[in-house]
């Protein structure tokens, strides 16, 4: 075998396993994940962003305490932990501001989205689960959507970075590849 054969070999050899240990993954309660985010997304997916707008701030409430209960039943690693915090900062500012995520006016406008004006002010936002509120009518405003990112016009909060992180610390840990090829690969 030459060295070109020989390096697709290992290196396929070590997708292999990276595969593995993904599809290897556990994560205790885990379908109820997909059940808090079809619960959460559902209705502001189906109906007009004005309509039912309690039901829609219960179910979002009602969606993070699933999430926050089964990210409590996985801590067995860092990126679960992180998931978790950001996961709970983003439903204690949901909570404090009456049951949907605040978005900073000119965070949006950054973000490269249509302003609504003040007319907007604490109504639903047409793209989802947010409620346009300036940052002196928001409570718990740091931690609301106030981070604007241009290149996907949208606009996050602190929350969503550490979910982000949380995801991919918990993914790439879970995918290492073991020191050396043929050792089994470890999942925690």
């Amino acid at each position: 075998m030459d060295k070109v054969e020989k390096g697709v070999f290992i290196g396929s050899s070590k997708l292999k396993l990276v595969a593995a240990n993904l599809a290897n993954i556990k994560i205790r309660f885990g379908w109820l994940i997909i059940v808090a985010v079809l619960v959460q997304s559902m209705p502001f997916a189906l109906f007009d962003p004005l309509s039912f707008v309690e039901f829609k701030k219960a179910l979002l409430v009602l969606s993070y305490v699933l999430l926050l209960w089964v990210l409590s039943r996985n801590l067995h690693s860092w990126g679960m932990r992180i998931l978790l915090l950001g996961t709970l900062l983003n439903f204690l500012t949901i909570v404090a501001n009456g049951g949907l995520m605040p978005v900073s006016p000119e965070a949006r406008l950054w973000a490269g989205k249509p302003a609504l004006g003040e007319s907007g002010f604490g109504k639903v936002l047409p793209e989802g689960t947010g409620v346009l509120l300036p940052i002196d009518q928001t409570n718990l405003w740091l931690l609301s959507d106030i981070i604007p990112i241009n290149s996907i016009h949208a606009v996050i909060s602190i929350g969503d970075v550490l979910i982000a992180i949380g995801l991919l610390i918990f993914i790439v840990a879970k995918a290492r590849l073991p020191h050396e090829l043929g050792k089994t690969a470890t999942v925690n």
